[in-house]
């Protein structure tokens, strides 16, 4: 009997073990079937999202139409499954009534629900791209697009990098507003400012001109002034100059009189000296050495007549003379005369 139940229980664990292998089997497949599920969901809502971009029709109601609202193309697990990020075209689409009116410059182009396939232009890399070719044919010729524009604005949107999804997006679906700028175009706004800066630019430097004229003005008339004040004062030093020799003349004039007046007193008292005893002072002035002289009626000369010849007197006319071979002596300048 022991035995017996010890075999029983062991076919129990060995089932139990059987059970839960075959549980996890189908926990497996079950997940890998609602995996493909989900997998089949997103290809078929990507598929879909492409479809509705690519369409001719751009209203909102022919892409809800073309979505499945059956429950059996749904399966169960698909409220589940995250559904992936789609951006919708129509929603970015504007009529040009819609948009704002293009500036100054602007070239708007229109491509219709109709117009379907490619744009018919090869545009260049870079930001914002550039119309490099309008081939034959196409609606971008039909139009008129022109070469060497660029591409400003898709459907309104402005080709900056924050943009390009949307105006991928935009591209792919029609109809479509192309908005073109010639090169080199910019916002009135920015010429306005361009143009204000310009103003003030120029008026900055119109003032620093006035300025620098004024200085120059300025500094012309100081040397005009200067001129005038050194031709002046040139004058004045000529004018002082010619006074100073007026007046040194007039001195030497009225010295060169004085001295002849001097002299010629000097000479009347010289001459008022008796002619005998003057004769006799020259012979003895003019007579060798040792030679005796003879005055009727004196036994000598007084001094002053020996004396009173320049070129041995001391004092000749008030002036005092110089010794013989040397200069006047100061002591001299008190001596009176004998």
């Amino acid at each position: 009997m022991g035995k017996r139940k010890r075999d029983s229980s062991s076919d129990g664990s060995e089932a139990d073990k059987k059970k839960k292998k075959k549980a996890k089997k189908e926990d497996k497949k079950k997940d890998k079937k609602k995996a493909k599920k989900e997998k089949k969901k997103s290809k078929k809502k990507e598929k879909k999202a492409k479809s509705s971009s690519s369409s001719e029709s751009g209203s909102a109601s022919e892409a809800a139409q073309q979505q499945p609202h059956s429950d059996e193309e749904q399966p169960p697990e698909a409220d589940d499954a995250p559904s992936p990020k789609v951006v919708s075209v129509v929603s970015m689409w504007k009529a040009p009534t819609e948009l704002a009116p293009v500036e100054e410059g602007i070239l708007r182009f229109e491509y219709s629900a109709d117009e379907v396939g490619p744009l018919g232009v090869r545009l260049s890399g870079g930001n914002p791209p550039m119309v490099l070719a309008v081939n034959p044919g196409t609606f971008a010729e039909k139009k008129g697009i022109p070469m060497n524009h660029e591409v400003h604005a898709i459907n309104g949107f402005m080709l900056v990098p924050d943009n390009q999804e949307k105006v991928m997006q935009c591209l792919k679906a029609r109809p479509v507003v192309i908005d073109l700028r010639p090169l080199g175009w910019k916002p009135q706004a920015m010429i306005k400012n361009m143009e204000e800066r310009r103003e003030r630019e120029e008026a900055v430097a119109q003032g620093r001109r006035e300025v620098e004229e004024r200085r120059r003005q300025q500094v012309e008339i100081e040397k005009v002034e200067r001129g005038q004040r050194e031709a002046a004062e040139r004058a004045e030093q000529r004018e002082r100059q010619a006074r100073e020799e007026e007046e040194a003349m007039a001195l030497a004039r009225e010295a060169r009189r004085l001295r002849k007046v001097q002299e010629e007193e000097w000479t009347a008292q010289l001459n008022a000296e008796p002619e005998e005893w003057r004769r006799a002072a020259k012979q003895v002035m003019d007579a060798a050495y040792g030679t005796a002289i003879q005055v009727s009626g004196r036994r000598g000369l007084p001094l002053r007549l020996v004396t009173r010849r320049k070129d041995v007197s001391w004092i000749w006319a008030g002036e005092l003379q110089a010794l013989i071979g040397g200069q006047v002596p100061e002591a001299f300048s008190e001596w009176t005369e004998c």
